[in-house]
């Protein structure tokens, strides 16, 4: 039996038995480790979205630097200008006071003047007046030179002298008819008639009627005289 050859041995026999698995175990539950996931990609619209917004920002800036340049570019030489004009309107207007008050002022003096011109009037009409009276007085006081030259005349028996003394006397009436009038309207249309009377008298050489009658002008003239002048 020992020429007997051994048998060999199954290729696992020189191995180690393999223990027998057993029934696994329970375990507790593990938590399952937090998984790390990436950025979360925007949708669409919100991506439209958040771009119209930046978008927006920037025209918001660009349009705000816009306002603050046309700002200074424009509104702020206006204002300067708008200052430099109200400045000048203040002294305009200062100006016009000033040359307001001064009208006033001249104003003034300008009644004054007026006030005086019209009593220079006043007094030149007073003046005129009294020359008027003066000249009238003395166109009378002239026919009374002229009756009592004839008077003469006629004294001394020059009947010619006499006609020459009253040449111009009837004229005279005629200048003092409205004076004359004024103190005795019948008187005034009366006298030229007896100076008429007179004068033919003269001529006819009838020196008594004459005489007469110059008499009687003499009265009569020194009546108006006294009527018209206070004499």
């Amino acid at each position: 039996m020992n020429e007997e050859k051994e048998k060999p041995l199954p290729e696992d026999a020189s191995a180690e038995p393999k223990p027998a698995q057993s029934e696994p175990t329970s375990q507790p539950d593990l938590e399952p480790a937090p998984v790390i996931m990436g950025k979360p990609q925007l949708g669409r619209l919100r991506r439209f979205w958040r771009a119209t917004l930046i978008w927006l920002v920037v025209f918001a800036v660009v349009f705000l630097a816009g306002v603050l340049t046309y700002h200074f570019l424009r509104y702020k030489p206006l204002t300067e200008t708008l200052t430099q004009t109200q400045g000048e309107l203040a002294q305009a207007n200062q100006t016009i006071s000033d040359l307001q008050a001064e009208i006033e002022k001249l104003n003034g003096k300008l009644t004054a003047a007026n006030d005086k011109i019209a009593a220079l009037e006043n007094d030149k009409q007073i003046i005129q007046a009294e020359l008027e009276d003066a000249n009238a007085h003395l166109e009378l006081l002239q026919v009374l030179v002229d009756v009592n030259a004839a008077r003469l005349a006629l004294f001394l028996g020059d009947v010619p002298g006499a006609q020459l003394a009253l040449a111009d006397t009837l004229q005279r009436l005629e200048a003092l008819a409205e004076r004359l009038a004024e103190a005795d309207p019948n008187l005034a249309q009366s006298m030229p008639q007896r100076l008429n009377l007179i004068l033919s008298s003269l001529a006819g050489g009838d020196v008594t009627t004459a005489n007469i009658d110059l008499e009687l002008f003499t009265k009569n003239l020194l009546d108006v005289e006294t009527a018209l002048f206070g004499e």
